[in-house]
């Protein structure tokens, strides 16, 4: 490996170096701000459906910033390791196509979406200036990173939602949305003097795996030096046939498997630069595809947050007698007092206008438990959980496309008229 230990030690000694840049420091906060006007949204939808109060739009930007950190670290480790170079312009290209994207879809802030149209732009016109290769390694490896973020963090804080089902049916389910900001080195190729190898750390012959096109002039050499950037990554989806967690891990592999594929396109195109098209196109058409795939397997699936017989728990109010209980997603609650539950309103009606040391029969039909018995000291209500919805449940969430994505879909309805 030569000298990379030296190269990543150098790295970890930047980090913090960089963390402190005041140019930088601007840039992560207004980072920051975008992702905490995301978490605010979030905190008030779901004050609005059910009063849940779980979390601070405060709280939940720290903790994203601390997994975007880790994240960075990791993303930082590989572009070195690897020698995957980049260039400043390009990513400031990438930068402005992604925020550009998010009017029509906030999902579409994706560098998957806005490299892959960058690049393809560069290969048919032949502007803007960018190397593909590079652009299509920055891609591959943030999205390695974002497969890593959301099996750790995507199921964090999931908001419950009532939503209809393929076959019309309103079923009980989560929303997950997170947002991490993203620190991190990258390498950067420029033409210096042949002075400026005097303080330089040499590498092995193999590195960089992914060479930069630059010409240079007689007397100068290629140098290559860590440059701090910042990136976006986000997490939507919706869990109805599984837990937050599990369909957060299930998002995370395909993820994973989509940005090992894209990487040795990439690989591939910078030794046989006629196949650059293959990874260019892939970028965004394969991430589509398992974006697509994901959501049409949660509508082929029967939803687990529905039940007939008992009431079934879909969350928990943070600090309520449910919670002190220790009743969970998938709990069901079939008994009171050995009196049997068959739907929310006999609950409410064994209950009423209190109850007393109750003891209740409980099973958990998600994880497939055996019943269980919870005696709980105090008086209920409230229980504090919000239930699945029942099969006439009438208010459901509806997801709606962006107001620019409407106003251009009515622009083109009846431009056709």
């Amino acid at each position: 490996m030569g000298n990379l230990p030296k190269v990543i030690a150098l790295l970890f000694r930047m980090l913090p170096l960089i963390l402190l840049d005041p140019v930088y420091l601007m840039l992560l906060l207004f980072l920051g701000s975008i992702v905490y006007s995301q978490y605010r949204r979030v905190y008030l939808m779901q004050q609005r459906l059910f009063g849940l109060n779980r979390g601070t739009p405060w709280k939940e930007t720290a903790v994203s910033f601390g997994y975007g950190l880790l994240g960075g670290i990791a993303a930082s480790v590989v572009f070195v390791m690897l020698g995957i170079t980049l260039s400043s312009s390009g990513i400031l290209f990438v930068w402005l196509t992604a925020l550009l994207l998010m009017l029509f879809n906030p999902r579409f802030m994706c560098f998957a979406y806005a490299g892959g149209i960058v690049s393809l732009v560069h290969l048919v016109f032949g502007v803007p200036k960018i190397n593909v290769t590079s652009i299509m390694g920055l891609v591959g490896v943030l999205h390695l990173v974002e497969a890593l973020l959301i099996f750790l963090n995507g199921h964090r804080n999931a908001m419950p939602v009532y939503i209809q089902d393929s076959e019309g049916k309103v079923v009980g389910g989560f929303s997950m949305q997170r947002f991490w900001p993203l620190p991190f080195v990258a390498v950067l190729a420029s033409v210096e003097p042949i002075s400026a190898l005097e303080s330089a750390i040499s590498m092995p012959d193999w590195w960089p795996l992914l060479r930069p096109e630059i010409l240079i002039p007689a007397g100068l050499t290629l140098v290559f030096r860590m440059s701090p950037i910042f990136a976006g990554l986000g997490y939507s989806d919706i869990a109805m046939s599984s837990l937050p967690e599990s369909k957060a891990a299930y998002a995370a592999r395909n993820l994973f498997f989509y940005s090992i594929a894209l990487l040795g396109l990439t690989f591939l195109a910078d030794r046989y630069p006629y196949l650059k098209l293959i990874p260019v196109l892939f970028a965004p058409l394969g991430h589509e595809f398992v974006i697509r795939f994901g959501q049409q397997r949660e509508k082929n699936r029967a939803s687990v947050f529905t039940y007939n017989n008992g009431v079934m728990v879909l969350d928990i109010y943070p600090n309520s007698p449910a919670a002190i209980m220790g009743l969970s997603r998938g709990d069901v609650i079939l008994q009171i007092n050995d009196i049997s539950i068959t739907s929310p309103q006999q609950l409410i009606s064994e209950i009423g206008p209190w109850i007393i040391d109750p003891i209740l029969t409980v099973q958990n039909v998600i994880e497939k438990r055996p019943p269980r018995q919870i005696k709980f000291k105090g008086k209920i209500p409230p229980l504090g959980f919000i239930p699945v919805p029942q099969p006439n449940q009438s208010v459901y969430m509806v997801m709606r496309e962006t107001w620019l994505l409407r106003t251009l879909k009515q622009w083109w309805r009846n431009l056709k008229r």
